[in-house]
């Protein structure tokens, strides 16, 4: 049998078709003749790129709770917008303080999951995301293991810090509040330390009644004085505050348990 060609059916409808739309069906066939050709196969999933282990992670003893924060990741590991990251998962892993390699194990027990627009039980402010663990047991080690997770629940690469929780040292006292006209003033007593652990300072905390006690305190830098003029606040609304003694120990920083809360409201005309 003779093959057929396809250059008398190029030249019968070259003679008969306008040449713009005589160029567009040439085209077309060539698109369909090319696609046909070659080894098919299953398609290829698009590459995706996964938001980077979060940087910049902080583990700090407060009382006896702990106090985990991380840098919000921005960027995916080839460089490019993590726009996909909805989240965190924290893991966490108990071991023994005498344990010789406490790094040596993975964290595998989810203790918290975190959405970056609603992020309670945790808390977001910036690009920091923070987290509390409540539940430690003293003289015990914790590794933590934060994942970051994608749309579709990706949970990507981790960064993992761990900490031994010590005796936290014991808080100040007699902490006094005073209203003033968009200001509060106040004052507490230094607690009492053993030899072995130095005052670094204080850290005072203050909400909104009704609101949970931020994760940062009001200062930037611990306080070295008893004293403090709280200002720049709103007359008629009532404000709680706490505050904490910053102390270190052979070990580093530790944060004491803090007073008990002292509710306040300033007043025009004081």
């Amino acid at each position: 049998m003779k093959s057929l060609s396809i250059f008398p059916l190029f030249k019968f409808f070259a003679s008969r078709v306008p040449r713009p739309a005589f160029i567009i069906m040439v085209s077309i066939l060539l698109l369909m003749m090319t696609s046909a050709c070659g080894k098919k196969g299953p398609v290829r999933p698009k590459l995706i790129s996964l938001p980077m282990a979060s940087e910049d992670v902080s583990l700090q003893q407060q009382g006896n709770l702990f106090l985990l924060s991380w840098a919000i990741p921005d960027k995916n590991e080839d460089g490019s917008k993590a726009e996909d990251l909805i989240g965190f998962r924290v893991k966490r892993l108990v071991f023994n303080a005498t344990e010789a390699c406490p790094t040596c194990r993975d964290p595998q027990v989810e203790v918290a999951k975190l959405d970056l627009d609603f992020p309670a039980p945790g808390q977001r402010l910036g690009d920091r995301m923070f987290w509390r663990d409540t539940a430690i047991d003293l003289n015990s080690g914790y590794r933590y293991a934060i994942h970051p997770l994608t749309v579709g629940g990706i949970e990507c690469q981790a960064a993992m810090t761990h900490l031994v929780a010590k005796t936290p040292p014991p808080a100040p006292t007699s902490l006094q509040v005073e209203a003033g006209d968009t200001q509060v003033s106040l004052s507490w007593q230094a607690p009492e330390l053993p030899q072995e652990l130095e005052l670094v300072g204080y850290n005072l905390y203050r909400r909104q009644a009704q609101r949970p006690f931020p994760a940062v305190p009001v200062n930037a830098k611990p306080l070295t004085e008893t004293t403090l003029v709280d200002r720049g606040l709103d007359n008629g609304r009532a404000y709680e505050y706490r505050v904490s003694a910053l102390v270190r120990n052979t070990s580093g920083l530790i944060e004491s348990m803090a007073t008990p809360g002292a509710l306040i409201t300033p007043q025009a005309g004081r």
